[in-house]
């Protein structure tokens, strides 16, 4: 008998510390705007960046992610977009393949971004085949890594992933940053 008036008391004592809390509304300030199952940042391949593959039209660069975990590479998504340069200083979804002419003949060069676990990678391709050529550019990335959840919603709203501001305004993301 004495075990069950215990009981009782122990319960309820919590459920008034429980109670406490809810009427006083105890929360801690409130964070920066966001969303908790998407990460971004921007990052810049330099021209001694870029790796030469056994393939002369291709180079490569590896960046190492920690938000692009194997839940991010099995459900989630990641959005690459490049920082175009030329005036616009707008951001170019990727993939993106660009066309130039090298004595009158139409050649092509191509950005490629895919995703591993841990790892960010974009390739540069150059269709030339006797004079490929390497970025010599400042080429800067911004990765957007979404967790399966958002992923979902950006699905359901039918938002063009191609489109950076209609990502960047889904995902109640900062364009500045």
């Amino acid at each position: 008998m004495k075990k069950g008036k215990f009981l009782v008391t122990v319960f309820a004592f919590a459920s008034l510390i429980l109670l406490y809390g809810c009427i006083n509304n105890n929360e801690g300030p409130m964070g920066p705007p966001g969303n908790a199952n998407v990460k971004f940042f921007t990052y810049t391949i330099y021209p001694n960046d870029w790796l030469a593959s056994n393939d002369p039209n291709l180079w490569y660069f590896d960046k190492r992610c920690d938000y692009v975990t194997p839940d991010i590479v099995d459900y989630g998504a990641v959005l690459f977009y490049l920082k175009e340069t030329s005036g616009k200083l707008s951001w170019i979804s990727l993939p993106t393949t660009s066309l130039y002419r090298d004595n009158g003949q139409a050649y092509t060069t191509e950005y490629q971004p895919w995703h591993s676990d841990y790892t960010l990678s974009i390739q540069w391709i150059d269709t030339h085949p006797t004079n490929p050529r390497k970025p010599t550019w400042n080429c800067v990335i911004k990765a957007i890594i979404i967790a399966d959840y958002p992923n979902s919603i950006i699905k359901a709203k039918g938002i063009d992933v191609r489109n950076y501001e209609q990502v960047i305004s889904a995902l109640n993301l900062s364009a500045t940053e």
